[in-house]
């Protein structure tokens, strides 16, 4: 009897404690799923922000920032090569990198090996990388690749082919809200959108292609749904094109530094996703209602019909 009660409370107490595992485990997962979405919002709303803010008029602000902190800038040895086409020619002023040949990857790559032939491959790449960041710091950044002096290319396409840190550093941010909205389709939908935007607008290159990720997993996970359809798409693309816009709008006739402009961009972001979805619910509280009218209106008719044809018959009669 006394054994019987022993192994009965045992039993008892490792369902209370498997009872308790669970639902530390359910809670747990809870709360991890809603810090991480309270976590990509507002990862989003900076990153869209961001490259809101990071045009290619007041992108100086952030890059000088960024130059006085992280590089020094003082000709070397190496630096004198990547420009030796510069120095002899003066071509292409403050564009001079798009056109000299010595500042793409390959090209500087190749200046520095060759002025300094007898580092070791450490060495060498120690070097090239230092002399690389420097400029990437800079407004003007490098060259994707070469351009010729020959060609009249307007100012948009010469940002177009220019990549420096403060744009990585918008790729990075938007990387992050792809991840933090990985199975969302209408977030990622939204966020490509928005980036999407900036980056015509600005001729930002980075951030946009980075978010070709995110558009892409969006079409995967819709593709995978039974119920996916891709109509579904178009309100969160309208809502990031039209968040975005906003906050270009706001940028463009504000002034103010890059600060002012992040900050007021993640403001504008907040308050157009709760002016959003507010006017969402409206919609849908108009649209029940109309079903609902609707409805009432279907059960009426067919009780007016027979009066209808009795009216109808009593006139032919008479």
């Amino acid at each position: 009897m006394q054994r019987s009660r022993i192994d009965d409370w045992r039993h008892s107490a490792r369902e209370m404690a498997a009872r308790g595992k669970s639902a530390a485990i359910q809670t747990s997962a809870d709360l991890k799923g809603r810090l991480k979405g309270n976590f990509g919002t507002a990862t989003t709303a900076v990153a869209e922000s961001y490259n809101a803010a990071l045009n290619w008029r007041n992108n100086s602000d952030l890059s000088a920032w960024l130059t006085d902190r992280l590089s020094k800038q003082r000709p070397t040895t190496a630096s004198e090569a990547m420009d030796a086409e510069y120095l002899q020619t003066h071509i292409g002023g403050s564009w001079h990198r798009l056109y000299d040949g010595g500042h793409t990857l390959a090209g500087s790559w190749t200046a520095v090996r060759e002025a300094l032939p007898d580092l070791t491959s450490l060495e060498l790449i120690g070097t090239w990388a230092n002399e690389y960041w420097k400029d990437l710091v800079t407004t003007r950044g490098m060259p994707i690749i070469t351009l010729d002096y020959a060609s009249d290319v307007s100012e948009y396409f010469k940002h177009l082919d220019c990549v420096n840190a403060a744009q990585l550093i918008g790729g990075d941010l938007t990387g992050i809200s792809i991840y933090c909205n990985w199975n969302d389709p209408k977030k990622l939908i939204a966020s490509a959108a928005a980036t999407e935007c900036s980056g015509v607008a600005y001729a930002s290159v980075i951030a946009p292609l980075v978010s070709l990720i995110g558009l892409g997993r969006a079409f995967f996970l819709l593709s995978q749904s039974e119920q996916g359809d891709l109509r579904d798409l178009i309100e969160p693309a309208l809502k990031g094109l039209t968040r975005n816009g906003a906050s270009i709008l706001l940028v463009t006739v504000l002034p103010g530094g890059f600060l002012v402009h992040l900050s007021s961009g993640i403001v504008v972001s907040i308050a157009h996703g709760y002016a959003w979805d507010k006017g969402t619910e409206n919609k849908e509280t108009i649209v029940s209602v109309l079903k609902e009218s609707l409805e009432r209106l279907r059960n009426v008719l067919p009780q007016a019909q027979p009066v209808l044809v009795i009216k109808e018959e009593t006139a032919r009669g008479n």
